[in-house]
């Protein structure tokens, strides 16, 4: 399973206001369902993703644990990234339509005497 989300920042060891213990990249994103992540960027994309990037990030279980890698695999540009990106956004919203609660009960109003 993959999730897309866009890159609000980058967090690079090449960055002089960064101090790192190693040289991986990670990337806060802003996910298609409106959580706010922070995930490892593979390193062969480490170089390549930037701000506004769309991104899909590896939610699929890692082998020795029942947990997600949660690292992001894809970088979408272009159209690609923006249709994407798009359709998901706009399914979230049809899902999150707030409903207009039924009363159980019917109010009896009274009637006007003027």
């Amino acid at each position: 399973m993959y999730h897309p989300g866009r890159v609000l920042e980058v967090f690079s060891t090449k960055d002089k206001s960064i101090e790192a213990v190693d040289t991986s990249t990670q990337a806060m994103l802003e996910m298609w369902d409106d959580n706010l992540i922070t995930v490892l960027v593979e390193p062969q994309l480490s170089g390549k993703i930037k701000r506004e990037d769309v991104v899909l990030v590896d939610y699929r279980p890692m082998a020795d644990k029942p947990i997600p890698k949660m690292t992001v695999v894809k970088v979408l540009r272009g159209t690609l990234g923006k249709q994407t990106w798009k359709t998901y956004k706009e399914h979230h919203k049809k899902r999150n339509i707030p409903q207009t609660p039924v009363s159980m009960s019917r109010e009896v109003k009274q009637p006007y005497v003027g």
